[in-house]
């Protein structure tokens, strides 16, 4: 299969630590890559960093701009760059090459300024690359935070609480029903389920736009319903907007709220019908 680049971008906990990941899934169905079977990893310690091992704005900014220059690096010899890891006060690099790069890590001292750890070993496995992986939960926070993305993109405040309607499908009434109280349990508001099969079983959460926050729920219904039968289907939402959005300001200008003009009530099943 031709190889064709493919990054994703997630969180994930360790020992109560977050850390960012970023990897190539390309090579997902095709590794381990035979003609590149040299791991070589670099740790850029952060210069900034918040309570939580993660680097602040500024500190990012820097760390993309060293990461660049690696990579240009790792590409002028024949190496592959797959993913990288934020956290603990570090970003790690992760690459292969077809053997071991030899005097690649003084050049890059040289190149960048800095003190750096490396490692360099021999792994045809690919070993490094498949520990970081997405597993199924992370899959899941990686559907989220696209959703996330596409409120963001229409000017949705991150802060703002928001409704997310979950939706969760099961053939069977009495799965249906499980899935109502499960969503209970998980605090989940204005539950209901629509008529005829397949069962739409509907319940809103109140969040802010927190990828963990959304993930504690979203992954619950996704790895718990199947015991209902049921298959969760993802959730929506409506963007909020911040007053001080270009939209919110295009509206205090016509001197209307955003809510102008609309009645909830209006849109009622009953008043529907």
């Amino acid at each position: 299969m031709a190889y064709t680049p493919m990054y994703e971008i997630w969180r994930v906990t360790v020992e109560g630590a977050p850390f960012d990941v970023a990897l190539d899934l390309g090579y997902g169905e095709d590794f381990p890559v035979p003609t590149h079977p040299w791991f070589f990893g670099v740790r850029i310690p952060m210069m900034g960093k918040e309570e939580n091992g993660m680097p602040t704005a500024e500190e990012r900014a820097r760390l993309d701009a060293v990461e660049n220059r690696i990579r240009e690096a790792i590409k002028a010899r024949d190496g592959v760059y797959v993913g990288r890891r934020t956290g603990l006060g570090n970003r790690d690099l992760l690459s292969y090459f077809p053997a071991r790069p030899r005097g690649l890590e003084d050049r890059i001292r040289a190149s960048i300024g800095m003190e750096m750890l490396f490692i360099s070993r021999p792994d045809p496995k690919w070993d490094g690359y498949q520990q970081l992986l997405p597993g199924p939960r992370e899959w899941r926070g990686i559907e989220d935070q696209k959703l996330i993305d596409g409120l963001l993109a229409l000017e949705a405040d991150p802060a703002a609480v928001h409704a997310l309607e979950h939706h969760v499908e099961t053939p069977i009434a009495k799965g249906a029903e499980a899935i109502e109280r499960f969503m209970e349990k998980l605090g989940l508001e204005g539950i209901k389920t629509t008529e005829g099969k397949p069962f739409v079983v509907s319940g809103v959460q109140k969040s802010a736009l927190d990828p963990e926050s959304i993930l504690r729920v979203s992954w619950m219904l996704e790895s718990k319903v199947e015991k209902a039968r049921g298959e969760y289907v993802g959730w929506t939402a409506d963007p909020v907007v911040g007053d001080d959005s270009p939209l919110a300001a295009v509206l205090a200008a016509l001197g209307e709220d955003e809510d102008a003009g609309f009645d909830d009530a209006a849109f009622d099943e009953e008043e529907l019908e």
